[in-house]
């Protein structure tokens, strides 16, 4: 099952779900230029489109607040590097 998070900005909340490993490298690869520059904005749609999963959002919808769809791509992209939670012992056991 994906992981999920949810976060919190400017008063949103937003739901975020990972992604598997090759689908955010293809991600990457799909949106590096020939020259190997990422293109932020494609990149970005993709991210936003398949990551966060409530509400569903799109770059247009920060037109007019920068900051915090700076703030949300942020956290997905910490999100998605970062590892599972650890386990509790209770977890662990399966009890």
């Amino acid at each position: 099952m994906a992981r999920q998070k949810t976060v919190e900005i400017n008063g949103v909340e937003y739901t975020l779900q990972s992604i598997p490993y090759r689908d955010y490298l293809n991600t990457v690869d799909n949106n590096t230029n020939e020259r190997g520059i990422l293109m932020k904005s494609p990149y970005f749609d993709e991210l936003l489109k398949h990551c966060v999963i409530k509400p569903k959002v799109t770059l247009d919808d920060f037109d007019n607040d920068y900051r915090s769809g700076m703030k949300l791509l942020d956290e997905v992209e910490t999100f998605l590097g970062s590892p599972d939670e650890p386990k509790t012992a209770k977890e662990k056991s399966g009890k």
